[in-house]
């Protein structure tokens, strides 16, 4: 068995969100590691954690949590003399899709597990810098209020 040094999640680069109801989905609040260029490297050697609380009602289809990416917009706040902090554009599914699936567990639900999702690089072969995650909730599922952590760790 080999094991990961993996830091414990940035507080300044995190977020916690509930788990949407039944049948339904949530996009969580935005993720901005302010991956420029040419500082954009620096991001690579870390990962994005979701930490994911035991669910006993979690028994069918499983529930998905998917990331979404989006570089700076270039035309917010272009007319400025002074620069404007960066906002997000367009939100995508990066080229290389990522999806993490909380397997239901007949009878039981699943037990309380960490996932990790890597960085999405944009067409330069840099980070994206902005990151946000839809949460879905199958049919027949019904959660109650449980919060997942969603953070950067630098392992």
């Amino acid at each position: 068995m080999s094991l990961i040094n993996v830091a414990v999640q940035d507080a300044a680069l995190s977020i916690a969100q509930a788990l949407p109801a039944a049948g339904a989905n949530v996009t969580t609040p935005i993720l901005d590691l302010q991956a420029v260029a040419p500082n954009s490297n620096a991001w690579r050697l870390g990962r994005i954690q979701v930490s994911v609380p035991a669910l006993p009602e979690n028994v069918g289809a499983g529930i998905t949590i998917a990331l979404q990416a989006a570089p700076p917009s270039l035309v917010a706040g272009a007319a400025s003399i002074a620069p404007n902090s960066a906002v997000p554009g367009a939100f995508v599914t990066p080229v290389c899709a990522q999806t993490v699936t909380i397997a239901g567990v007949a009878g039981a639900g699943s037990a309380a597990q960490y996932a990790y999702f890597t960085l999405a690089f944009d067409s330069t072969g840099s980070t994206y810098q902005f990151y946000q995650f839809v949460i879905t909730t199958p049919a027949g599922t019904v959660t109650v209020g449980e919060i997942v952590n969603i953070g950067w760790i630098n392992g």
